[in-house]
């Protein structure tokens, strides 16, 4: 009969805690869907943004010079002057290095003494032709000795100008490994000249790119050398083959490069900008994915504070901690970027500030 009470009275006993417990977890339902007397949640929120953005294709790339040439003679011959130093920046045209050659020189002298000579002969036959002195013949001959000592001429200074080595564009030179009375060839090299206020960036891109990128996009270039620095330029050409070892295609694009930080053959971290553009964006943080779908908490403003209302959006490109939105949003509305867990459609919420102060 005892064991039969104690029963009774343990029976009585869970069922009152199981009616308790109904009732809590009621209750906790009720709050958790905003109804009646239920407590605002804090949560943060950001606007929706209007922002300039782009599908930035990334590589690393070498830096080349817009134009190199590595200077050397084109005869063999002693140097007899150089007029350059290591480094130094010159212009088109600017006299480096000279040869010997006095020989030249010497037969230049004679062949425009010569030269003169026939014109006179020319001037006076002329003359005399005209009067009836002499013949035609004559003057024709003494015309031919003008013109092929004119060639003459012609072929010498030419044979001096390759004697004179001169800058084919102004630029900056290299190291000078020449010295005066030293013999040069066609294979020495006497220095190198590139120019660099501007350069070539070749850099390769893989296959699926390939569609993203075009002449003119533009270009943004970071080297470890200037880490706080950004290069701008441009997409200069893209390569017509995509390689069949890589499945790559090579892009070369054009840098500006005034203050010549850059040099020849530093690797650049490289950023093509592509698709600009201005769209909706919101912190990626925002997102609620839901069986595929991603929406988000947008806050409502009522006569008794704020609640939420659950919206999906449908999204692009992220980058940055942010997320295109291409709709279901609009400029200035505000999502719920923390707290997201603890809501649902239709919660009285808090709006908490920067400093984590709430307002109801």
């Amino acid at each position: 009969m005892k064991l039969t009470r104690a029963f009774g009275r343990a029976s009585r006993t869970l069922a009152v805690a199981c009616a308790a417990l109904l009732s809590f977890s009621s209750s906790t339902a009720v709050l958790a869907q905003g109804g009646p007397g239920s407590t605002p949640i804090p949560v943060r929120v950001a606007a929706v943004e209007l922002e300039q953005i782009s599908n930035p294709v990334e590589a690393l790339g070498t830096a080349r010079a817009w134009e190199f040439v590595s200077l050397r003679a084109g005869v063999t011959e002693h140097i007899s002057r150089i007029a350059f130093e290591s480094g130094q920046r010159v212009k088109a045209g600017d006299v480096l290095v000279e040869l010997s050659h006095g020989e030249e020189l010497a037969e230049l002298a004679g062949a425009r003494a010569t030269l003169q000579r026939y014109e006179r002969d020319e001037k006076r036959l002329r003359g005399l032709v005209g009067k009836n002195l002499s013949t035609r013949e004559q003057l024709e001959a003494v015309e031919t000795q003008v013109a092929e000592t004119r060639a003459l001429i012609d072929g010498l200074q030419a044979r001096i100008d390759d004697r004179i080595i001169r800058a084919p564009f102004d630029g900056q030179l290299g190291l000078r490994n020449i010295s005066v009375g030293s013999l040069a060839t066609p294979t020495t090299e006497i220095t190198t000249i590139q120019e660099i206020d501007r350069l070539k960036l070749d850099f390769t891109v893989p296959e699926r790119q390939l569609s993203a990128i075009s002449g003119g996009m533009k270009i943004e270039a970071m080297s470890q050398a200037h880490p706080n620095r950004v290069f701008n330029g441009e997409v200069m050409i893209v390569e017509a083959r995509v390689d069949p070892q890589t499945r790559a295609f090579t892009v070369r694009g054009r840098l500006d490069n005034p203050d010549g930080d850059l040099k020849p053959g530093m690797l650049l971290r490289v950023k093509i900008i592509s698709n600009p553009r201005q769209a909706l964006t919101i912190p990626e943080a925002a997102l609620v994915p839901l069986a595929g779908d991603q929406s988000v908490f947008v806050v409502k403003k009522t006569e008794g504070g704020h609640v939420v209302q659950r919206r999906e959006v449908e999204i692009g490109h992220r980058y940055l901690g942010k997320v295109e939105v291409l709709s279901g949003l609009s400029q200035g509305d505000q999502v719920v970027t923390r707290g997201t867990l603890h809501i649902r459609d239709g919660q009285a919420v808090a709006v908490e500030a920067q400093n984590g102060a709430a307002s109801q």
